[in-house]
């Protein structure tokens, strides 16, 4: 073997060698690291126990920022259920290769020993605000501390005070799994707690207004994590195309879809919406165009919003730029998109009429309407009718314009399975 070979191995054996032992040093400092707390002072503050207070925390928590949505612990689709947590988040496909693992939702419910009865109002003030725990561990932003920096001292401790209100729940939630990727975007502070919140936060005063709107859209509910376009594989926002939609389809069984684009774009956003389209979209969600958006923006909820809100909401989106930004079209998948009869009946009721209409037409928090009852009273004609058309100057839509006839049929075919 000529010297010059022999030369050039011996520089590749060094170099990987030496990539072995960095790669050694990562692993053990990414295993060392990426759990360490933060040592951080708590916030000094007490929630009112006032009726006002916790009923502006009840209005946060279940139509504005949605929280059940993740933390609810029996998946009946219901603000009204036990939010003891427990939900699995399945982030195997997201983010770098092996994706981030999975993540529970925690138990908030006042039990001392599962859920939060041993904490203090500041540490739970810190937790929404700041994502760390009482010990100052991180919690894994899938509640988005991020755009909750800028939530008031007054809605925080309003959320607190409700969270106080609600019954206890023993339930002890599983530890996440972290995948290596996850641990590692950890230990390097790519993924990691918000600054800490050293002066008073408040929100411009409530009223129809541009500035007030962007309080509601980037604080005070779920708006711009949805809307906002993100790297899947850091975790963080675009924020020089706030609301042009999301890059990704949200993960789900049983449909694919991201946030849509809301600025003035005419072309890829709702730049030739109206006011009274938009406000007809966030109330009953329904479009211009007659198709009605999947309650996975949560609209059911949005029905209950004060109305000043929703136009305060309105006139911001309205003041942003203009983005081109084309985003995914929706799909559905699994029962919905192949099945047929009842199972696909079962699967579209799964995507668009549960939330509202609770497990096997049950009813639910949105709406006093037992489906399985009043579907008794109707033949499948006037069932199909309700369906197609709604209930004019109810949170009902009209689904004609958004399912195929044989859909409704399957529908139809399911409601009666019930009977």
């Amino acid at each position: 073997m000529n010297t010059w070979l022999r030369k050039l191995l011996k520089i590749l054996g060094i170099l990987v060698g030496v990539l072995a032992v960095i790669v050694v040093i990562l692993i053990i400092f990414v295993q060392l690291t990426w759990d360490r707390q933060v040592s951080r002072a708590v916030p000094q503050m007490s929630a009112p126990t006032d009726a006002q207070v916790v009923a502006r925390g009840e209005y946060l928590y279940k139509y504005s920022l949605n929280c059940w949505d993740c933390h609810g612990s029996q998946g009946s689709h219901s603000p009204d259920e036990p939010q003891a947590g427990g939900r699995e988040f399945d982030l195997t496909g997201i983010g770098l290769p092996g994706g981030f693992g999975f993540v529970y939702a925690s138990n908030i419910t006042p039990d001392p020993e599962t859920g939060i009865g041993a904490w203090s109002d500041g540490e739970l003030m810190r937790a929404l605000r700041e994502g760390l725990d009482p010990e100052g561990n991180l919690l894994f932003p899938i509640m988005e501390a991020e755009w909750w920096q800028g939530l008031s001292d007054e809605d925080t401790l309003a959320l607190v005070a409700y969270l106080r209100s609600l019954p206890p729940v023993r339930n002890k939630v599983p530890e996440n799994r972290y995948t290596f990727a996850a641990k590692a975007l950890m230990a390097l502070g790519i993924v990691k707690s918000q600054p800490a919140i050293t002066e008073p936060v408040t929100a411009p005063p409530k009223g129809v207004t541009a500035e007030y709107g962007k309080y509601l859209v980037y604080h005070a509910s779920t708006c711009v994590g949805c809307h906002t376009p993100r790297n899947f594989s850091t975790g963080q926002f675009d924020l020089t195309r706030p609301f042009a939609g999301g890059l990704a389809p949200v993960p789900d069984k049983r449909f694919s879809t991201t946030g849509s684009n809301l600025t003035p774009d005419p072309a890829t956003g709702i730049g030739n919406w109206t006011e009274e389209q938009f406000m007809t979209a966030m109330r009953i969600g329904v479009r211009p165009n007659g198709t009605v958006l999947l309650p996975f923006m949560p609209w059911p909820s949005y029905y209950r919003w004060d109305e000043d809100d929703l136009r305060a909401i309105w006139l911001y989106l309205s003041s942003l730029e203009p983005i081109v930004h084309e985003i995914p079209a929706t799909t559905l998948t699994g029962a919905a998109a192949t099945g047929t009869g009842i199972e696909r009946g079962e699967g579209l009721y799964d995507v668009y009429c549960v939330i509202c209409h609770g497990e096997r037409g049950s009813g639910g928090s949105f709406t006093t309407v037992a489906l399985k009852d009043v579907a008794k009273n109707l033949d499948d004609a006037r069932l199909s009718g309700f369906i197609s058309k709604g209930l004019p100057g109810s949170a009902m839509p009209g689904f004609g314009e958004t399912l195929a006839d044989e859909q409704i049929a399957d529908l139809v075919a399911l409601i009666r399975s019930w009977q």
